[in-house]
Parts: C-alpha cells; structure tokens; sequence
C-alpha cells in the first residue's frame, strides 16, 4: 500500500468515526442528558485507562481499576450532587489511590526509604491523572445539570456551543493544516501543527460562536467572540498538552481504540480544557447578563 493510500484510509477512518461519535453525542445531548453524562463518564473511563497505562511504561504506577471506575463515577456524582460531590469524589479517588499503593508496597515487604520515595512519586502521577480528566471533565456535568432560569438558557445549549466549535476548531485545523501547512507552530512539541491549521481553525470558532451564541445562547453577538477566543485558545493548549504527554511517554497515539483517531485520550485532548473554560465562561454569562 502506498503513503498516500494509507492517509487516504486514514482520513476516511477519521471522517467516518468522527460522524458517528459526532451524532452520538449530538442525540445525547439533546434528547437525554443522563446518556450524555454516561457517555463522558465512559470517555473518562477508557481515557485514564489508557493513560495510566501509557505512564506505567515510564515506572509512573497509577493503579489502573480504581482510577478507571473512580474516574467514571466521578461524572454522575458532579451531574446529581453539584459542586460539592464533585471535589468529594475527586479527593477520595485521590486519597484511594494513594492507600491501595501504600498497601502494594508495604505487601511487597521494600524498604522503609524506597516505600516512601515511590509512594510520593506515584501519588504525584495518580493525582495528575485525577486532575488532568476526570476533574476537567467534570465541569461539563456540571454545564449540562444547569436548568434554564431567568435570562439563562439550560446548560445543553452550553454545552453544544462549546463542544461543536471544539470539534469545528480540530477537524478545520487537521484538513487545512494537512493540506497547506507550511510553517509549524511549536515543531518541537507537535510538528504537524500549523499557523496556516490555526489562522483557518480561528474562523471556524469565530463563526461557529457568533451563530451559537445569538441562536442558542440568546446573548450579544460580541460574547460569541469571546467564547471563540477562550474555546480556541483552550482546545489549542489542550492539545498541545498531550502532545507534550506523548513526547515525554514516547508514544505516537494513546491506543488504537477509535480508528482513524488513535485513543480515547487523542479524542479529549482539546475537550478536557474547553469543558472548565465553558463553565467559566457560562458562569460570567449567567451573573453579569
């Protein structure tokens, strides 16, 4: 088979299995908002399994079932419980991991010293995992759970906005910066980044949020053009960070569990930081409009 081929396959594998998690979550989000805190509850999952797994190749051990289930539960108890459940559950996943690691070491009879060391250690890599996904998803439960009252719209417009202009700002950036990238953003970071992905990726944001934000969020059309800039420059950071993560665990893709996308984590990247920028920016919205 040949380069262009397999990039060909590729690009179709990404198309296609972008459309079908695309309408998915647009039914979810829609239609039942429980389905749609089951299914970032699920993306958590998968996602802090696959990156507990990627660290554990660096000796970075984060046990992998509690921070998997704790990681999914964390998701329905912000949606049902609020603020309040949501930093309960992540401060007891935290505290979990960092018991079930103090019970391994201590069965495996190591030294008083090396027990301490790697405990800190991989009690700083439990909490990065616990920080970095189901922490930052979260705000999305928490977007999502909020009724419409007074002048506010409910929170799944919120989350529509954010999350199609996210999506908008990756797939424009991917197809424009494959075709006529020339000059890389950070060629140390991430080389197949662009300025000519980015500079096309900012139009996309900037319409999508104007459109969204008048139809959907019945706000000025000037606040579209601030949601543009926090969406874009979060989903840009967001992906950045991974990359910096993948370089670091040299890896090319999380997994390969979405065809044509790589991992699960591969898919969050961009989302994980636009989800607590959407809440913030939907909290600004709500006291101040």
């Amino acid at each position: 088979m040949s380069t262009t081929e397999a990039k060909t396959r590729s690009l179709s594998q990404s198309v296609i299995f972008g459309l079908i998690l695309g309408f998915t979550f647009l039914g979810s989000v829609l239609f039942i908002k429980e389905l749609f805190v089951v299914l970032i509850a699920l993306a958590c999952a998968v996602g802090a399994w696959e990156l507990s797994t990627a660290l554990k190749q660096k000796n970075w051990y984060v046990p992998r079932f509690p921070v998997t289930v704790g990681s999914a539960l964390v998701m329905p108890l912000t949606y049902w419980g609020g603020e309040r459940w949501q930093w309960l559950g992540v401060l007891s996943i935290v505290g979990a991991l960092m018991l079930w690691r103090g019970v391994q070491l201590l069965l495996a009879h190591t030294s008083l010293s090396r027990s301490f060391s790697e405990i800190i250690r991989d009690f700083c890599a439990a909490a990065f995992v616990v920080i970095y996904l189901p922490l930052t998803m979260s705000f999305a439960s928490l977007i999502i759970r909020e009724p419409a009252h007074d002048t506010a719209v409910d929170g799944k417009y919120w989350i529509l906005t954010i999350v199609i202009t996210v999506i908008l700002i990756d797939s424009s950036a991917y197809l424009f910066g494959r075709k006529f990238g020339k000059h890389p953003m950070l060629p140390k970071v991430s080389p197949k980044k662009s300025w000519e992905g980015f500079a096309v990726s900012a139009i996309f944001a900037l319409f999508s949020s104007i459109i969204f934000t008048i139809l959907l969020l019945h706000l000025p059309w000037w606040f579209g053009v601030v949601i543009a800039a926090v969406v874009l420059l979060s989903a840009v950071l967001g992906d950045f960070a991974e990359s910096l993560i993948k370089r670091d665990l040299k890896v090319k893709d999380m997994s390969s569990l979405i065809p044509g996308h790589g991992g699960m984590m591969d898919r969050l990247d961009s989302m994980l930081p636009a989800a607590l920028s959407g809440y913030a920016l939907m909290i600004f919205a709500t006291r101040f409009f």
